[in-house]
């Protein structure tokens, strides 16, 4: 303690004696250079040692320290991953003395560490699947969800969205499907808290992203890990390495203006190519009727209307994000403030949404205790269209069903309300006189201790909150629909709350030099629960009433109002222990022990334990002469791990309302009620066990860099719905574990410096991904006659019955397989297939069918470069591609059938059927509506410069830049693109419901102070 003082009190005094020495002074000046690259260094420190005085070198690397007493002095020059380098001069008076730096790249410190579940280790520790992306990695550009930063560039991690719509969310699928009816979205960790949603944090919070692929990886967090772990990171502020003195608080501003338009639009006819429509079914029908004219069979509008382009708009997003950090040796603290706007596309289809976020961190008792604290908020709003079916509001199905020749207004200047067809309505009409909105509130809230009890043990206590509220409100006034309607109201709001406290006690030891160990046990609680609250009435006497008085409408009758409450708990005990010998050979185990008052009380607990190894080759004596390897290792591992993704109570009988009967005894009306499902005590997990065998390599003083993954994993006691029959059950349905899937892949990422010149510097990294899902066992999972259960079910005009779908369940099958039938020709107007019995058939129920094709891609492709010259410009772009894929064109079924032509409006294709003599099948299941997606597409190219401020005192640093998104895609596919949602395990499949893809120009900047 008594040096401690005396060096803090040379410090001061050395500080103060230089600062009031005016007379006998001079002066220093340099740059500081990269010694390997002989790159500038703008930033670095550059120090009288044992002093606070000193400057940061500018934008070129130099600096200038003036009024240095003469003498003698040491001055040190350091920047963060590099070793620090000392040169002792000789102060002349009034002379300025030239002093150059060259730092070495600190091999320690620039050791890139990957965050794990509840702990941290080096990258070249690892001995799981993990694939770690930092925030300069992420894609550019507006991004309407922090998750599409990640979109292609981790291996085997697939994330999709269905169109441009800023309302909508991604779908995340990390290595295959696995299960009926739980979801395959993986588990979020947030700075440590799980379940934490990402969508409440700005792009522009988030340090790095870790991905945990593999259950060696992912068991630590056992019931929740089955489908991968996605650990988000988020910035946080910078404590002072000089005792005394407080780490330069920072301010950073960024912002960002983009313009939306359609990528592309269906093709449907024009007003003039239907009126010649018309006039060709009117040449097929004069042989029987020679009185008919073109107005016998047509009505036409007299306009010209595009329906597509009045639905659609350029649409504008505009993003701003402020930022500030600091600290001094004890405290650090970050803050930030982001505000956007998005106006979709679609008109009638906006969101904006503001996020707060607060980092603090203490240290305390001589460090050996720290405390942080971290709280992100988000507040939503939200503007939606219907387009999810072909219903009277479903607007894209309104626009491409609409007969182009129907006028947008009538003559009195009302919305055109022409009645053509059932379902068949103005779809501006529906845009601007519906209202649908949403209101969204999300909170996240964490704090945690650690404590430093001996040297090498920590101990850690954590408590985290979460919230999410939501309220809506749905509005149609009377006399929007052109059919009959009598207006329709509906409010309703839930909440969501998870409480979590954590414990963990973590011992890190390393023995001789050689030996290191690394152990944590720990214990997790976690409470969460649901409420909610709906109602909804019809007939509103007024537009001007809105959902706000729904007790001003007239009509509620039972089952118009509705309102929940749930709640679950899941108890955790966990412990890993982590070893390597010499940074060589290397051992790793986990266990973990879940309880979940989800599952049946025969099946409350489980165990998911891990174990992996690893070997780095290249620190063997053998290895010694291979000087261009710098990394060469072997892991292997085997973990299970576990999902718990169904709703509460499903283990429990559950009774809801049926409807309303009249007691015989007393005459009065009374709620009847019956069972939703059947009790069982012995559902339980879902789990999954899964070998990884991993190789990481270097080569090149690291120029080439990267890690190969080969895996196989086995999905059993699939968690899904089950009919049985009644009696003796009280239920036609209950919930089971049944059935089992398998996923084998490979992945590839790889990184490379395929330029390191002074003034051209090109970075560039790919991901490669193969993975095919199968069904190994169906269980008890409803089968039909050939042990195929059927999915995929289409719904639209026409579509009524059981045949009307277009994917199957079968064991060795593909999760994603299409089931169709095949389509052998036209006679007599319809369509004919084989038939189940030999022969053919025109009745898509006989048709034989088979399985031709699977919406799971071949191979996943992500590329993305990093291009640097001449120090100021920046060019960065990313391709993405999926191969092998196939898509099930719904759209084209829907719109490609001549006998909705020429009232309804439809594909050009509908001339060729029409031609060929398909005048009685309507849209019908075929196997020729399976098209390969297979696709290419440009996400983002960037053009940066960064302005020179070096003479701008009061401006670190200036960035400016344009993005342009989506520029190209190149496909054989002939709908409006290829990509589609890979939610569940039906998907593949392109109907008429989706909004378009944007593709996005924008302009921006990044400033800090």
């Amino acid at each position: 303690m008594s040096k401690l003082i005396l060096h803090t009190l040379s410090v001061v005094i050395l500080t103060i004696a230089f600062s009031v020495s005016y007379g006998q002074t001079g002066s220093v000046s340099g740059m500081v250079k990269d010694k390997s690259s002989g790159e500038t260094m703008p930033g670095a420190n550059v120090l009288i040692k044992g002093t606070l005085i000193g400057q940061s070198a500018d934008f070129d690397g130099k600096f200038l320290i003036a009024d240095i007493p003469v003498g003698t002095v040491e001055i040190e020059a350091s920047f963060v991953g590099y070793l620090p380098v000392t040169k002792t001069i000789v102060i002349t008076e009034g002379k300025t003395l030239m002093v150059n730096f060259d730092l070495t790249p600190d091999a320690v410190a620039l050791e890139e560490t990957v965050v794990i579940g509840y702990g941290v280790q080096k990258k070249s520790d690892k001995t799981g699947a993990i694939s770690h992306v930092t925030a300069d990695e992420l894609n550019q550009g507006s991004l309407t969800d922090p998750i599409q930063g990640l979109q292609g560039k981790a291996a085997g991690v697939l994330i999709t969205k269905k169109g441009g719509d800023p309302n909508a969310g991604f779908s995340v699928r990390i290595r295959g499907s696995a299960g009926y009816e739980s979801n395959t979205q993986p588990l979020f960790v947030i700075d440590g808290v799980p379940n934490a949603d990402p969508t409440a944090i700005a792009s522009e919070d988030i340090e790095s992203y870790n991905v945990l692929k593999d259950a060696a990886s992912t068991a630590i967090y056992g019931s929740q890990g089955a489908n991968g772990v996605i650990i988000i990171t988020t910035k946080k502020g910078s404590m002072s390495q000089v005792k005394g003195k407080k780490s330069p608080a920072k301010v950073e501003l960024s912002s960002r203006m983009s313009f939306d338009k359609v990528a592309n639009t269906l093709n449907v006819l024009s007003a003039d190519e239907l009126r010649k429509f018309a006039e060709l079914k009117l040449q097929a029908s004069l042989p029987g009727h020679p009185d008919w004219t073109v107005d016998s069979i047509f009505t036409d509008g007299g306009t010209n209307t595009d329906w597509q382009k009045e639905i659609y708009r350029l649409g504008v997003t505009n993003e701003t994000h402020l930022n500030f950090y600091g600290g001094d040796e004890n405290s650090s603290y970050y803050g930030s403030l982001a505000r956007s706007t998005w106006q979709g596309v679609m008109k009638g289809t906006e969101k904006d949404r503001t996020n707060a976020k607060v980092n603090l961190s203490h240290k305390a008792l001589n460090d050996k205790l720290t405390l942080s604290g971290n709280l992100t908020t988000s507040f939503e709003n939200n503007d939606y269209e219907n387009y999810g079916g072909w219903g009277k509001d479903d607007i894209i199905y309104q626009a491409i069903s609409r007969n182009p020749t129907d006028p947008v207004f009538d003559a009195d200047g009302n919305y055109d309300k022409t009645q053509r067809e059932f379902n068949y309505e103005n779809p501006l009409a529906i845009i601007n006189m519906v209202t649908n909105v949403r209101d969204a509130k999300r909170y996240n809230a964490n704090i945690k201790a650690d404590l430093e009890i001996t040297k090498g043990l920590i101990g850690s206590v954590s408590a985290g909150y979460l919230r999410s509220d939501q309220e809506g409100t749905y509005f149609r006034p009377a006399g929007v629909f052109a059919s009959a309607d009598n207006g329709f109201a509906r409010r309703y709001y839930e909440n969501n709350v998870q409480k979590i406290i954590e414990t963990t006690l973590n011992y890190n030891k390393k023995i001789n030099d050689f030996h290191n160990i690394d152990v944590i046990a720990g214990h997790s609680w976690q409470e969460n629960g649901y409420d909610g609250f709906s109602a909804q009435a019809t007939n509103a006497q007024s537009p001007g009433i809105g959902a706000d008085n729904l007790q001003s409408l007239v009509d509620v009758k039972w089952g118009d109002v509705n309102s929940y409450r749930g709640e679950s708990r899941l108890i955790g005990m966990f412990g890993r222990v982590q070893y390597n010998f010499n940074s060589t050979y290397y051992a790793s185990a986990s266990i973990r022990r879940d309880g979940s008052t989800k599952f049946g009380e025969n099946n409350r607990w489980g165990w998911f334990p891990t174990a992996a190894l690893g070997w780095s080759i290249h620190n063997e004596e053998f290895m010694s002469q291979v000087k261009w390897v710098d990394q060469l290792k072997l892991r292997a591992g085997y973990g299970v791990s576990g999902n718990q993704a169904i709703g509460s109570y499903r283990s429990q009988v559950a009774w809801q309302p049926s409807g309303i009967v009249i007691n015989p005894e007393t005459g009065q009306q009374v709620i009847s009620f019956q069972p939703a499902w059947n009790a069982n005590p012995d559902l339980r997990w879902e789990r999954t066990g899964e070998i990884n065998v991993g190789i990481d390599f270097a080569m090149f003083n690291s120029r080439i860099s990267g890690s190969l993954e080969v895996y196989s994993k086995n999905t059993t006691d699939l968690l899904g719905i089950y009919f049985v029959p009644v009696p003796p059950n009280l239920s036609n349905t209950t919930y089971a574990n049944s059935g089992a899937i398998t996923n084998k892949g490979i992945e590839l990422y790889a990184q490379a410096f395929l330029v390191d010149k002074r003034d051209v510097k090109w970075k560039s990294s790919l991901t490669v991904a193969h993975n095919k899902s199968k069904f190994t066992d169906l269980g008890d999972y409803q089968k039909d006659e050939d042990g195929v259960r059927k999915a995929g079910y289409i719904s639209g005009r026409g579509m009524v019955g059981d045949e009307y779908f277009v994917s199957g369940f079968a064991v060795g099958q593909e999760v994603g397989a299409f089931y169709l039938p095949k389509y052998v020709g036209i006679q007599n107007g319809y369509f004919i297939y084989e038939s189940k019995s030999g022969g053919f058939t025109n009745k898509l129920a006989d048709a034989k069918r088979k399985f031709v094709g699977s919406a799971n891609p071949d191979v996943e492709l992500g590329w993305s470069n990093s291009v640097t010259l001449f120090k100021n410009w920046n060019v960065d772009f990313a391709f993405r591609s999926l191969i092998g894929n196939q898509v099930y064109n719904a759209t084209k079924m829907f719109f490609d059938f001549p006998g909705n032509m020429p009232s309804l409006n439809g594909l050009p294709e509908a001339e060729d059927w029409y031609n060929q003599g398909r005048t009685m099948t309507g849209a019908t299941i075929a196997d020729i509506y399976l098209e390969d997606a297979s696709f290419v597409r440009l996400d983002y190219i960037t053009l940066a410069y960064n302005v020179n401020t070096s003479k701008i005192d009061w401006l670190n640093s200036l960035k400016v830049y344009v993005v342009a998104n989506n520029l190209f895609t190149i496909t054989g596919y002939s709908g409006i693109d290829p990509e589609t949602s890979i939610g569940g395990v039906v998907y593949g499949i392109d109907q008429y419901n989706v909004y378009p893809k944007t593709r996005t120009f924008s302009i921006g900047f990044n400033a800090s102070f």
